[in-house]
């Protein structure tokens, strides 16, 4: 058996915590949608407050879908990632790092614009 690189040990740690971050974001948009709860500082920007929403059934709304996308994007996208590794492709963690600060900040920038518009 041959050793493990000390770089794909380093992959594999990044890859768990872009899973973990997409289903952080997975959970509390469920959370949001079902009891009502949004999580500031992960929903939302922490300088917000929330209790002074114009529109918070509009907010969660608009929001819901957006972050659940946000979050199987990421969650597929460290399973990839473990997945070439797995198959002896770590070359490929770089495309998969570079998707993922995509999808974070597109995902950032609509909910940003939602915050604008129910703010």
């Amino acid at each position: 058996m041959e050793p493990r690189n000390v770089m794909d040990t380093f992959n594999n740690i990044f890859d768990l915590a872009i899973i973990i971050g997409g289903a952080m974001i997975l959970y509390y948009a469920v959370q949001m949608k079902t009891v009502d709860k949004i999580k500031v500082g992960v929903m939302i920007p922490p300088d917000v407050n929330v209790q002074k929403m114009k529109d918070r059934a509009g907010f969660i709304n608009y929001s819901y879908p957006r972050h659940v996308a946000q979050g199987i994007a990421l969650v597929l996208l460290g399973v990839t990632g473990i997945f070439c590794d797995l198959i002896g492709r770590g070359d490929i963690h770089v495309i998969i790092y570079g998707i993922a600060l995509v999808v974070l900040l597109i995902g950032n920038l609509m909910i940003d614009k939602g915050k604008r518009k129910f703010y």
